[in-house]
């Protein structure tokens, strides 16, 4: 496979900043050290997701993230349309999510050299990459059987969010991960406490959450809705915070 094909455009730099991109890095997947929680798991309370649109913000940088129920392949399914620096033009980041188990079943993501249309059902992970007209990337086909569903990492809050949260919880959760070579890994999710978080004039409670995976991420999970207030990276300067009046639930 060409080493050429996962070297990111402008466009796609910018877009890791909040999302998951393909790329044939080889690296040795993080290993559970907690009890697992997959997909489906009793653990795991559905329930808790609803659909929703909020924004975060960071600097001069935003997301908007639209949670809609939807059918897909005769499934009933969540869609995250993710979008980083809206614009009226902007085409979305989707990803598809088993309502009942929250596992991945599928992601749309459109780039201006390249679209990746993937999707996951029954352990068999399928998809391809298309490069657009004139692009110096070359096409790929998906083929990659897993023994077992995962999570898709570039909405991680909502799973950790749908966890039992409390202080010292503690769980490895399989995230299937597009940017290392279509590796499944584990997060290890570990409960710090309590925290509340002041944006502006709004406070919020939260679980404070450390998940340990390929990168390290620190999630303020809200105890009222089912997403995260404020999210950080290790090794990244500053903090992706929610916009308290963007919040619209049915």
């Amino acid at each position: 496979m060409s080493s050429k094909l996962f070297q990111p455009t402008f466009t796609a730099i910018l877009l890791l900043i909040a999302i998951t991109l393909s790329s044939c890095a080889s690296r040795t997947p993080p290993e559970p050290i907690f009890q697992k929680v997959i997909p489906g798991n009793a653990d795991i309370n559905s329930e808790r997701m609803q659909a929703h649109s909020i924004r975060y913000q960071k600097s001069s940088w935003s997301m908007d993230y639209q949670i809609t129920a939807t059918e897909k392949d005769n499934l009933q399914l969540w869609r995250a349309d993710i979008y980083f620096n809206r614009q009226a033009d902007s085409k979305p980041d989707s990803i598809w999510y088993d309502r009942q188990t929250l596992a991945f079943r599928g992601r749309l993501l459109p780039l201006q050299d390249y679209t990746i249309d993937v999707s996951m059902r029954d352990g068999l992970f399928s998809g391809t990459l298309s490069p657009a007209e004139g692009s110096d990337y070359s096409a790929v086909d998906y083929h990659k059987i897993y023994p077992h569903d995962a999570f898709e990492p570039a909405i991680i809050n909502y799973f950790i969010a749908a966890l039992p949260l409390s202080t010292g919880y503690t769980a490895s959760i399989p995230v299937f991960d597009l940017n290392n070579g279509s590796q499944m890994f584990w997060s290890n999710i570990e409960v710090l406490g309590e925290e509340m978080v002041a944006i502006g004039d709004q406070s919020f409670d939260t679980w404070k959450v450390v998940s340990n995976g390929i990168k390290k991420k620190t999630i303020w999970i809200s105890k009222q809705y089912p997403f995260a207030i404020k999210m950080q990276t290790s090794g990244n300067p500053g903090s992706w915070l929610i916009v308290p009046d963007s919040i619209s639930l049915p």
